[in-house]
């Protein structure tokens, strides 16, 4: 992506943030993975909010299908969320208390309309021993140009 080997890294109960991610600009080499919990979240709304706040209060990790990754060579590893309670989703810290991702560059973005990721990118902080967490990026709408200069910052 722009010119460097990137991985992309998400979650998306809904679809929004993949529908985000099948925007960037990924090119040859570049690898791009949807987290999927292994017991899926209910269709419900409400029950999904009860679940998603007993693990986060709990601080429950959440088994995934794909949690294992092979992301040596990349040198850019972006990890995208909805913001549930403030912070990011567990499948988040699930997938990379997983990974060893020590020496790497993440990228944290999430999508939501109004709350900011700043709590979700100091959880991802805490949970990535060893790793260089870049500033987050909050994405309303997709923007070519907005995800180029975040990469460049």
């Amino acid at each position: 992506m722009f010119g460097k080997k990137t991985a992309v890294i998400y979650f998306s109960r809904t679809g929004i943030t993949k529908g985000l991610v099948d925007k960037f600009p990924m090119e040859e080499g570049d690898l791009k993975v949807e987290l999927i919990p292994s017991v899926p979240y209910p269709k419900s709304y409400f029950k999904t909010l009860a679940r998603a706040k007993a693990e986060i209060e709990g601080n429950v990790s959440v088994d995934l299908e794909n949690a294992r990754q092979d992301l040596k060579g990349y040198e850019r590893i972006l990890i995208g969320f909805p913001i549930w309670f403030w912070t990011c989703p567990k499948a988040i810290t699930s997938f990379i208390s997983e990974n060893d991702l020590r020496g790497m560059t993440i990228y944290p973005f999430c999508t939501s309309g109004g709350i900011d990721i700043t709590e979700a990118a100091d959880e991802i902080k805490r949970t990535a021993e060893g790793a260089v967490v870049k500033k987050g990026k909050r994405f309303k709408k997709y923007s070519a140009q907005a995800l180029q200069n975040w990469l460049e910052d």
